[in-house]
């Protein structure tokens, strides 16, 4: 784990260096506002009645924001904020009649970002690299229904993004990576691996701030 860590901030180091080598005059400031539609994979979308820890999760919606301070021409870097509320599982069980699962996350982030230099009408791909705290929330029940649960755990996350930005709207394909340890999703006396990884597809708004 700390090896990929490592690799994680090496590869932020190289994306920034490369960046900073193209500079010229640095952009204006901009809020990004965007929604998308996230795909939940590991025990998130696993099933809920025959798997250990899965959750049956299904898409969901995300909604976040981001003030992209620009360092070059073409490079940015961003405090973020996401709001991903996956699709419910809803099932019957003769214990407990209806039941329901619930599945959401939190996400406080910096993104680094390189754009190909161009103009506003332009098309301009982009790659993104992202690190950040992941809220992690479940209610509803354990799968062996002895109890209900209402439960949130913090953990370190990292997103990879690639998509494209033309006249002040940015379309993307975004890979989360949020695994994490805890035994608040499962009745065991020890932590649990999970792994909620998930692909987003989000459109952006871009709105200039400042000179």
């Amino acid at each position: 784990m700390l090896k990929s860590k490592i690799h994680l901030l090496g590869a932020l180091a190289l994306i920034l260096a490369n960046g900073l080598a193209l500079a010229g005059e640095k952009p204006s400031s901009q809020v990004i506002i965007e929604v998308g539609v996230a795909v939940p994979y590991g025990n998130l979308g696993a099933d809920f009645e025959r798997t250990r820890l899965g959750l049956s999760a299904t898409n969901g919606l995300e909604i976040g924001f981001g003030y992209r301070i620009p360092l070059s021409e073409t490079v940015t870097i961003a405090p973020t904020f996401l709001f991903l509320d996956y699709g419910n599982y809803e099932g019957f069980d003769e214990t407990v009649t209806d039941f329901r699962i619930e599945s959401s996350s939190y996400r406080y982030g910096v993104e680094l970002m390189v754009m190909k230099p161009g103009t506003f009408n332009m098309p301009r791909p982009f790659l993104g690299i992202g690190a950040g705290l992941y809220r992690n929330r479940v209610t509803g029940f354990i799968q062996d229904f002895f109890k209900a649960v209402d439960q949130s755990v913090n953990t370190m996350g990292y997103s990879l993004r690639a998509g494209v930005q033309i006249i002040g709207l940015e379309f993307s394909v975004i890979y989360n990576i949020n695994r994490f340890n805890t035994w608040q999703f499962h009745q065991s006396d020890y932590s649990e691996r999970y792994n909620w990884d998930n692909i987003s597809f989000r459109a952006g708004w871009l709105i200039p701030f400042g000179d």
